[in-house]
């Protein structure tokens, strides 16, 4: 079984595969594609077109590349910010006609995160995410919560279903459906019921993938052999509020490990992340830094970029949708945690540090 996923940036591409990893299924992100002429194998792959921040028509045709080249995969999975951030519609909309399948379902829940999906609208912790600190942010501030008025602002109905009951009765009249889901139960009851349709084109967020993932059956996978970090890094590129609030518990409590974080003044998000970057890889080049856990997608992108990162695989998760990595680089395989901003509890540096230390 091949189950390939096409994310929008890097801590997406990690956080999608860790359920997987951890059931004893080979996970990698594919940072470039392969060459044709060499035989993808039956695991579960992601990539990161990189492509979040990017006008709608050029993430869109990355996107379409992407899903043609996976087109005959068994489950293909268009994976999105579960907060609505980025150019959701027109990236879904490409790999869906790339794709050459007949169906879009659209399940952006994430329970284990506190994002639900009700009567078509994204909530964060029961909120509107269109009323949450996601409506602030720096580069892709969310205006509206549903998601049949996304889709219908781009001429594409997308028909709600309460349940996976429904949603199979709507495909049956309709190509495209979104589906409610306040628990984990919910998103597993659709993937049981749906999962195996090969004329579908699934569309959602680290939730989705996590059902998909407890459908499969455990393997005995060989897992790597890996050096735990002795001098971790901590490093804190996102603005988010959440992830702010975590720096500063981590400033208190997480001993041995260096922290490094952008302003908290804003400034130049392109600026203010290149100086960043530059500090930290300056710091593991050096040998000072031998683990990372990074939290902000374009943050974990460029260290991974200058560090001339080849290829992650993925262990486990540390906390839901927080992955433990092996990033492989030409000066060797480095520990790595990445994390979205808004993910996690007020210790989860702490537990990050822990986890690739080797204490948990």
């Amino acid at each position: 079984m091949q189950i390939r996923v096409i994310a929008d940036d890097f801590t997406s591409a990690t956080d999608a595969l860790p359920a997987f990893a951890q059931r004893g299924w080979a996970t990698r992100v594919v940072l470039r594609p392969t060459p044709l002429a060499v035989p993808e194998t039956s695991e579960v792959w992601s990539t990161d077109t990189d492509s979040r921040t990017l006008p709608d028509e050029v993430a869109a045709a990355l996107v379409a590349g992407w899903a043609r080249r996976w087109r005959d995969a068994s489950i293909l999975l268009k994976q999105f910010d579960s907060t609505l951030r980025g150019p959701v519609v027109p990236e879904v909309m490409a790999a869906w006609r790339a794709s050459g399948r007949s169906k879009l379902v659209v399940a952006p829940a994430f329970p284990g995160a506190g994002r639900t999906t009700v009567g078509g609208n994204v909530l964060v912790d029961g909120v509107p995410v269109n009323e949450t600190a996601f409506a602030r942010d720096p580069l892709n501030p969310v205006c509206v919560s549903s998601l049949p008025a996304l889709f219908a602002a781009q001429g594409q109905t997308l028909h709600c279903a309460r349940n996976t009951v429904a949603a199979e009765a709507q495909l049956a009249l309709h190509d495209a459906v979104v589906v409610d889901a306040q628990t984990e139960a919910d998103l597993g009851d659709l993937v049981m019921r749906l999962g195996a349709r090969p004329d579908v084109l699934w569309a959602g967020s680290t939730g989705l993938l996590r059902a998909f993932a407890m459908t499969l059956p455990t393997q005995a996978a060989i897992r790597p052999s890996w050096q735990a970090a002795q001098r971790p890094g901590v490093v804190v590129g996102s603005q988010n509020p959440r992830s702010r609030e975590q720096h500063r518990h981590a400033q208190a409590k997480v001993k041995g490990a260096t922290l490094w974080a952008t302003p908290e003044e804003r400034g130049d998000p392109e600026r203010l992340t290149a100086l960043l970057v530059h500090g930290v890889c300056e710091a593991v080049l050096a040998g000072r830094c031998d683990g990372l856990v990074v939290t902000g997608g374009e943050t974990a992108k460029h260290i991974a970029r200058r560090l001339q990162a080849q290829e992650i695989c993925v262990l486990r998760e540390v906390q839901p949708g927080i992955p433990l990595c092996l990033m492989h680089t030409p000066r060797g395989v480095i520990p790595l945690v990445t994390k979205a901003g808004g993910f996690g509890d007020d210790d989860v540096f702490m537990q990050c540090v822990q986890a690739m230390t080797g204490e948990q």
